[in-house]
Parts: C-alpha cells; sequence; structure tokens
C-alpha cells in the first residue's frame, strides 16, 4: 500500500491530541497524581538491541523464529517508504530517510520496533510513474463508473511492467546506482539503530475496478468483484497466465473457473485426481510470467550477495504475488482442490527460482515469501510450504487490511475446514483469514493497518483520498477501537505469527503521522504520475528547513496505538542485550543553565534531554506543572518544542502536561 501523489496528510495545526477539557475534567475530579496516560503516550525503559549483538535468525519445529540460540524471538516491527522516494520528498514530507528512521527508533522518546522493513521498489528504482496510476473506470465502463455503489478511488492500477522497456523495469546498473546511493546507508542505519532489516522487494501491483454484476470486463456471469483484464494488458501484473485461453484473456483463477464452468457439459468438480491426471482442464494448464521472474532473479543476484553477510538483514524475495490469487478454504469445498496445480506452479516454478538466486549467495538467511492474492493465499501453504531441502528458514506472509472481509468479521485467525456443500463450504471472510497456517510455517504479516477518513480529514487541512482496503468497508471497520485492538490482540495471541505495521510515513497510507506544518500542494500535479519526470524545482517545498515536526495520530486512526504496543513488548521475546538509543539528530541537548531561553533557568535533572524542571529550583514539581500550563501558548516556549514534547509526538499538548504529572 503506497500512494506518494496525493496531498500530504498534515495542516498547520493538529487536535488529535489530549486536549485542555480532558485534561481540566482528568485532573479535576481526581487530582493531579491520578491523571492517566492513554495509549501511545508512555514508552518502556528498554533500548534496542545491541549493533554489535544481532543473532542469526531461524525458524524452529514449532514454527517459531529462534536465535542462533533457541530463544523464541517474537519480531515486532514498522514500515518505512521506500528510501529514495523519501530523499527525493524531503522538502515535500518534511524529513529525510535518516531523521525518520532515527524519530522510530528512538527508545528514549518511546519507540521499541526490533525490525524495519524497507521498500525497494521497481518504480523508484528505474525511476518510472507511481504504481497507483492509471485510466479512470469510465474508460472501460461509464455504467460502472456512474455506478454510486462503486467507490470512486479504484483507478486502475499502474505499475511498470518488465517488457514495457527496453532493458527491463530496471537495469543492472540502474539497481547497483540506487543501493550505493539510498539503500546501503538504510541498511547500515538500520545496523546503528539497533533494529533488524527487512530488504523488501516491492512488487507492485495488479489491480482492477470492480465489475457491475452483469459480467461486464469479465466472463459470462457475475463480474462483482473484478472487471478482469488481460494478461497482456498494460495495466495488469500477473504473476501466471492460463495457457488453456491463452495470453490475450484474463490472468485471474477467478475468471478462469467461471468461464469453464459457463462452457457447455463442463461439470463444477471432477475431482482433483482426475483434474491433474487430465489435460482438458484449464486448472492444470498454468504458466508463470517468466520476464517477471527474470526481474525477481536480477535483483536477488545482486542484492542478496549485497547484504547476505549482514547479520540484521532479513530478505523478503517478492512483496505481493497478486493475480491469480488463490481463495477458498485449505479444506471443506471443491474451490481449494482446483487451485492446488496453481499453488504447485507458484512454488515450483515463481517462488523457487528467486528463492534459489537468494540462497546461492546467503544459504541460511532467513526469507520472507509472499503468496499469491495480494499476500491473502495462506490455505495453500497446507498443501504445501516452503520447507523442502534447500529452502528451510522461509516464513510465509500475509498481509491485512481493515476493509479486508477477514477483518470485517474479526476472523484473522479462522480455521481450515467449514464445512458446508460440496462446492459452497466458504465465505470471503473464510477465504482471507489464517486458516490456522502458523500450524504450517511461521507467519510474518509485513503489512497491516487502518486510517479513520472522516476523522483524518478534520484534522488536516485539506482532504485525503482513504481507500475502502484501508478503512474498513463497513461503518467504524478502520478505527482503532473496531479493527487496531481487536487485529493486534489476535496476532499477539500466538508466538508462531510476527507483525511489522504499515506505515510509519506522514504521505503513504495508512499513515501514522501527519505532517505539523502548512503545506502547499493545493494546486500541484505531478507530470505523467511520475516524481522523476516532475521536474525538481515544480516539487512544493512544505519544509525548508529540515527536519519538520510530525504529530503522530492517536485514536482511531493507527500511530499512538502501535507504538503503546511495541513499548508495552518491548522486552517480551525479545533475547538480546537492550542498550540504550536516541534521536541524535540535533546533537547533543544542552546542561543546565545553557537550556532553551523560555522559561529562563530550566533544568534538565534526569538527564533525559527533556527539561522538566521549568522554574529551575533543580527538582521536577508542581509548580513546573503550574508554569507549564500556563505557557502552554507562549511563542518561546514553542518555538523550543523539542525540549518539551516528553510523549514525543512533534508537538507540545495537554498529553505532555499529563506526562509531567506522573515526574511528580
Amino acid at each position: 500500500m503506497t500512494d506518494d501523489s496525493s496531498p500530504s496528510i498534515g495542516g498547520s495545526r493538529s487536535n488529535g491530541s489530549l486536549s485542555r477539557r480532558r485534561f481540566m475534567k482528568a485532573t479535576g475530579a481526581a487530582g493531579a497524581l491520578a491523571v492517566g496516560v492513554g495509549p501511545g503516550l508512555t514508552g518502556s525503559a528498554a533500548g534496542n538491541i545491541d549493533p554489535e549483538g544481532f543473532k542469526a535468525l531461524e525458524i524452529n519445529s514449532d514454527n517459531q523464529i529462534v536465535t542462533e540460540d533457541g530463544e523464541v524471538f517474537k519480531m515486532r516491527g514498522l514500515n518505512v517508504p521506500d528510501p529514495k522516494r523519501v530523499e527525493i520528498t524531503k522538502n515535500v514530507r518534511g524529513k529525510d530517510f535518516e531523521q525518520q528512521l532515527d524519530m522510530v527508533t528512538d527508545n528514549a522518546n518511546g519507540w521499541h520496533p526490533r525490525v524495519i522493513r524497507i521498500p525497494a521498489q521497481p518504480t523508484d528504482i528505474g525511476e518510472h510513474p507511481n504504481g497507483n496510476t492509471g485510466p479512470e473506470m469510465s474508460e472501460f465502463s461509464e455504467e460502472i463508473a456512474s455506478d454510486p455503489e462503486v467507490p470512486d478511488d479504484r483507478t486502475l492500477q499502474r505499475p511498470p511492467q518488465p517488457t514495457e522497456y527496453d532493458e527491463g523495469a530496471f537495469t543492472r546498473e540502474q539497481l547497483n546506482d540506487y543501493l550505493e546511493e539510498y539503500y546501503d546507508p538504510a541498511v547500515e542505519l538500520c545496523k546503528e539503530r539497533g533494529v533488524y532489516c527487512i530488504v523488501d522487494f516491492h512488487r507492485h501491483w495488479h489491480e482492477q475496478p470492480p465489475g457491475d454484476g452483469s459480467g461486464n470486463g469479465g466472463p459470462e456471469g457475475d463480474a462483482e468483484a473484478e472487471n478482469h483484464l488481460p494478461y497482456d494488458s498494460e495495466y495488469t501484473l500477473y504473476w501466471a497466465y492460463n495457457d488453456y485461453y491463452g495470453k490475450d484473456e484474463p490472468a485471474s483463477w477467478g475468471y478462469v473457473d467461471q468461464s469453464y464452468r459457463n462452457e457447455a457439459d463442463n461439470p463444477y468438480f471432477d475431482g482433483i485426481e482426475d483434474i491433474r491426471n487430465s489435460d482438458d482442464h484449464p486448472y492444470t494448464q498454468w504458466e508463470v510470467n517468466q520476464d517477471l521472474v527474470d526481474e525477481a532473479v536480477m535483483f536477488w543476484d545482486v542484492v542478496a550477495e549485497r547484504y547476505a553477510d549482514e547479520p540484521h538483514v532479513i530478505f523478503e524475495p517478492y512483496n505481493e504475488p497478486t493475480a491469480p490469487g488463490i481463495w477458498g478454504p485449505a479444506e471443506g469445498g471443491c474451490g481449494y482442490a482446483k487451485q492446488i496445480p496453481l499453488w504447485e506452479t507458484f512454488r515450483q516454478d515463481f517462488a523457487a527460482p528467486i528463492m534459489e538466486q537468494v540462497r546461492e549467495h546467503a544459504p541460511d538467511k532467513l526469507m520472507l515469501m509472499g503468496l499469491p492474492g495480494w499476500c491473502q493465499a495462506t490455505q495453500a501453504l497446507h498443501w504445501g510450504g516452503f520447507d523442502e531441502e534447500g529452502f528451510e528458514n522461509v516464513a510465509a506472509v500475509w498481509h491485512n487490511y481493515a476493509g479486508h472481509s477477514a477483518s470485517e468479521q474479526e476472523n484473522w485467525l479462522n480455521d481450515t475446514d467449514y464445512g458446508g456443500d460440496a462446492c459452497n463450504g466458504w465465505e470471503p471472510e473464510e477465504s482471507q483469514g489464517l486458516q490456522n497456517a502458523m500450524d504450517v510455517h511461521h507467519i510474518h504479516v509485513t503489512e497491516f493497518g487502518w486510517q479513520e477518513p472522516e476523522y483524518t480529514e478534520e484534522n488536516i487541512e485539506g482532504s485525503v483520498n482513504i481507500s475502502k482496503w484501508l478503512r474498513g468497508s463497513t461503518t467504524g471497520k478502520g478505527s482503532t477501537e473496531a479493527y487496531g485492538e481487536p487485529v493486534l490482540e489476535a496476532l499477539e495471541s500466538d508466538d508462531r505469527i510476527s507483525w511489522v505495521a504499515w506505515c510509519a510515513d506522514a504521505r503513504w497510507l495508512p499513515a501514522m503521522f501527519r505532517t505539523d506544518f502548512p503545506i502547499n500542494e493545493t494546486t500541484f500535479e505531478l507530470e505523467n504520475g511520475s516524481w522523476y519526470e516532475t521536474p525538481d524545482s515544480d516539487f512544493p517545498v512544505n519544509c525548508e528547513s529540515l527536519p519538520c515536526d510530525w504529530a503522530l495520530w492517536e485514536n482511531p486512526n493507527m500511530g499512538a496505538y502501535v507504538k503503546q504496543i511495541l513499548a508495552d513488548k518491548a522486552e517480551d521475546q525479545v533475547p538480546f542485550e537492550l542498550v540504550e538509543t536516541t534521536d541524535d539528530d540535533g546533537g547533543e541537548p544542552p546542561g543546565p543553565g545553557e537550556g532553551p531561553d523560555y522559561p529562563e533557568g530550566a533544568t534538565d535533572p534526569d538527564d533525559d534531554g527533556y527539561y522538566e524542571d521549568l522554574n529551575g529550583n533543580g527538582e521536577t514539581d508542581y509548580s513546573d506543572v503550574v508554569d507549564y500550563f500556563n505557557n502552554m501558548e507562549n511563542e518561546d516556549f514553542q518555538s523550543n518544542a523539542e525540549y518539551y514534547d516528553y510523549n514525543g509526538n512533534g508537538e507540545i499538548d495537554y498529553a505532555d502536561l499529563v506526562d509531567l504529572f506522573n515526574e511528580i
């Protein structure tokens, strides 16, 4: 999930923090010493992993990630954007990559991720238009575009094709330049900050607008879910096509299944053995997109060799192999049986060559392998995993967002058998849940998140188009209470599941931060949808002197809640020596007597870089709280916010006042 073509999520004033009214109510009702702190406003005292203490990771027989010593490591962390994209947009977004990573790994400021996932996007390596550009639905169907039930945020996704350019979406030379200038520093910075680094080949993605329920754009019949496009359309990026129908027909499994069933005298299901032993079924006629495989193999020939000896690096060979997807239960319905040959094609002809290239350079390194259907096909792991000889130490990747059917039903950890009749024993939410896949593999959730659109727009200047997949298609499902809390409870319920939240950024959605400065993008448009075709001089300069402040989103958006969970779990199944790191981008904080201009004489009694002793008497007491309360709007005080922003959300607010109470 990325979106760097829409305006920044931000504004000149934020009101998502603890309010004055709430603060006064709390202190008036219960007294200063009883004031509590809400989620995201406190942090653990634990540090980050000692940069000299990273250990090789492996998956044990119980499907847990363990260190080389056999100790269980439940990995929790954050996604950040592609470092090249951050660099070229740093004055638009308000931070460069180093400043952004420093901020979200600063445990002195309450941040405790144990891993950072860094996307390496072909779009940015080869300098192409954004992956979310493309024609509007009206170009394909006016009927669909005018349907009020169809959301207006589904333009066709437009990734760069491997065959679209003479030398592919990117060349080996472009890749080496990209790594040297942008990615190498990011990998090294993760080591310095004491976090593991997931190198993510973030290949984007095949997408389609919904059908109209009457077969438009799809096969004869019900095309409600997707308006299927041909394999060789410039707007698709299928990982495989169906040779029974050919490259000029859609490669979607749904299209193939529906088309075959609509042909005269074809039974819905002949039995898996009959299918496997027959050349007459389209279900056995899958061929991989060899150009896409070759591109990924070239990427890992360079990248795996480059980082093979870095103990803190983990490889994610392919972000989201999208269509053809694999849907349905692991058992208990006929749909699954017809997709077993498709899964075998994925394992043997798509995933295996890519992982073989990784293993050539890094025989033992932990890998996280994405699954078909936008990383939804966890049921297929029951039919055969990645544990053959040579492919040990591979976790399977699952992605989930608030708008998925499994999330609507809070059915993330569903089981494998739904019963029912032979062909209709499952529902969509059952096809998207984990289906107890952790019984077969370690599951690494490398993307999940949520964003509440109305709350977002109330707290920024401008609007932002939040996909239904992020916000939830049922009212309220895009909130912390309705999605964030229960999904994290589910992910935390099993130590065979690790997780990385998307996205610790102020632009890529769902965003954990909002920019806390005026934005200047009202009339800004990218040329041909590309940051690389648009002259730098045309970029809006939202932040002239880096870094500029970001504010952490609070409930109902993600941000503060994810930060709090990371803090709460800072030492939970984290078998490493932890050392304190801090964001030292601005240098060492001044000592007593050298502090900020206001309040005069303020000191830092506990040497943590924050000035809690506002009256300069050498201790933190109630009079300091009174001074803080009375001077929160003082211009000099606000201009030195870095010394008084105790909760690290980028602003002076009443939540900081609560933190100051807790110092007494």
